[in-house]
């Protein structure tokens, strides 16, 4: 369901704030990686060709969607549930005469025939989905899938819910109202629902890599601050940096990318 004024994570996803990370991540793209994180996603995948139908479940402005259709060819229905988002991708997929069909909405509440995609993908969105609605969400996939579907997820993990982690880590999980588990055990999770083939990928040691380059580009971009940059929004940007490598080199943090077929 799509809540009231659209869903946009408590204003993180403001027009401005979408200019500002895509001058750090790069184009078409709001969340750390950039495009070496989609390069990553892809490469597991065999179905990447020519006409491939691709369901990217929480496409953002469109960089990954974009990407497949440039470099694969590949048919793409992309689905965002924040309004500023979405209409930023559609505007792009209109200047640009792409076909990319964006939707927006919540996943759960959407309708596919069954067997319309080749490729599922998902790239830092499932984590605001509790456990359940996860595996609800993947038996609706498995549903959505043809006989040789493939499905990738990149998310946000964390260390073994048995293992204890630092009091800050703990707050932004809760405050962020996200779901997380360990790679390993959110391959698990697919593997309950009927995915086969399951791999889970700890790429935490890339993520690292990737944060700490992205703080040193946004540090050299806008030192002198610029004057339309509030200082509270850099203040709270390059803190937001800061704890995320502080939490990834602690290993309470960790990135995974979950691949997984149909059969």
């Amino acid at each position: 369901m799509v809540t009231e004024g659209r869903w946009d994570n408590k204003g993180q996803y403001a027009k401005e704030r979408i200019k500002l990370y895509e001058q750090i991540f790069g184009e078409g793209y709001i969340s750390a990686g950039g495009h070496r994180t989609t390069e990553q996603m892809c490469l597991p995948l065999q179905n990447l060709k020519n006409g491939a139908r691709v369901l990217d479940i929480g496409s953002g402005i469109g960089g990954l969607a974009f990407f497949l259709e440039s470099q694969f060819g590949c048919n793409i229905t992309g689905v965002d549930l924040c309004e500023n988002i979405f209409n930023t991708a559609k505007e792009r997929a209109e200047t640009n005469r792409s076909n990319v069909n964006f939707l927006i909405g919540d996943i759960l509440d959407m309708e596919f025939p069954l067997k319309s995609f080749d490729v599922i993908m998902s790239r830092d969105t499932l984590l605001h989905l509790s456990e359940t609605k996860k595996r609800e969400l993947f038996k609706r996939c498995i549903e959505w899938l043809d006989d040789n579907g493939e499905i990738v997820i990149g998310d946000y993990c964390q260390r073994p819910r048995d293992e204890a982690i630092c009091k800050s880590f703990k707050e932004y999980i809760i405050d962020r109202e996200y779901d997380l588990h360990e790679p390993v055990a959110y391959g698990i999770l697919l593997k309950d629902t009927g995915f086969k083939q399951v791999k889970a990928m700890d790429v935490s040691s890339d993520f690292l890599e990737m944060l700490e380059t992205e703080l040193d580009q946004f540090r050299k971009i806008h030192n002198p601050r610029p004057k339309h940059i509030e200082r509270r929004d850099y203040d709270s940007i390059e803190k937001s940096w800061i704890e995320k490598i502080e939490w990834v080199h602690s290993g309470d943090m960790r990135k995974g990318i979950i691949y997984g077929r149909k059969v």
